[in-house]
């Protein structure tokens, strides 16, 4: 687990996970991921992380078949950095997925660690406990805690996806959790958790954590290929848009407030 921060001057910003866009593989949309790297660019304030599994990485030891791919794994990772490119000033960081995963279990090369790199954005290994901060002036900060995963291995129902995606919250206590792998894209109930403030002269020391989980979704049109054969009901692409927004407030609590849009593809 790695640590990141980011700092923005003024009260707000949208968050753009990119996350299974598996170019190479005849499934991955790349209209839909074009719109996507469109509405950043459009997007004054927006800011971009890569969640892994850019690239779809099939091995001759992985599961897949090597010669549906479209691209090798070199021309997947140029082709990353290529449709990134007119935004890469606007990423943040990135983290590792499953299938750069099966590249160093072969090779012992960090196919993400290597596309994060020549993309120009700082690469944060298996997962990022971050903060967002927002600032006004020299003093005035309020910050989001975030933790960044790719997400865990589930089964194909929805309850199995989401109950996998939630398993991270029993690893950190933060304000937003980002996950992915399962390729469904959504936002999950918030958890809301009790804590005891410490060092106060309250006679109710107890206040409440919320906990928001998003699961990020794909660019990967599961209509053919592994999901047809395997008889499951297609995940069609779908990436998340989250707005942050903070009031500063220099009487009283800050307030925070967030907003999370789907854009949807392949329909």
């Amino acid at each position: 687990m790695h640590y990141f921060r980011h700092e923005v001057q003024g009260n707000k910003l949208t968050l753009y996970p990119f996350v299974c866009w598996h170019l190479g593989a005849k499934q991955s949309d790349e209209r839909f991921i074009k719109e996507m790297v469109q509405r950043v660019k459009d997007d004054p304030l927006g800011r971009w992380i890569y969640l892994g599994d850019a690239g779809e990485c099939i091995t001759r030891h992985s599961v897949g078949s090597l010669f549906r791919q479209t691209m090798d794994l070199t021309e997947q990772l140029k082709y990353f950095c290529e449709l990134t490119a007119p935004i890469k000033h606007k990423g943040l960081f990135g983290i590792r997925g499953n299938h750069g995963n099966r590249v160093f279990k072969e090779t012992g090369l960090e196919f993400d660690e290597a596309l994060c790199v020549r993309a120009g954005i700082p690469y944060m290994g298996i997962s990022c406990f971050w903060q967002l901060v927002f600032r006004r002036g020299a003093s005035c900060n309020v910050a989001y805690d975030i933790f960044t995963h790719h997400g865990l291995d589930s089964g194909a129902s929805m309850a199995s996806k989401v109950t996998k995606a939630r398993a991270l919250d029993q690893l950190v206590m933060a304000d937003i959790i980002l996950s992915a792998h399962s390729h469904i894209c959504c936002e999950i109930p918030p958890k809301h958790t009790a804590v005891l403030e410490h060092g106060g002269n309250t006679a109710d020391p107890i206040r409440w954590k919320t906990t928001h989980e998003y699961v990020c979704g794909c660019a990967y049109d599961s209509g053919t290929g592994y999901a047809e054969d395997k008889g499951y009901s297609p995940i069609l692409p779908a990436h998340l848009a989250i707005t942050l927004h903070v009031t500063h407030s220099s009487k009283g609590p800050h307030e925070r407030r967030q907003s999370c849009e789907i854009w949807r593809g392949g329909e």
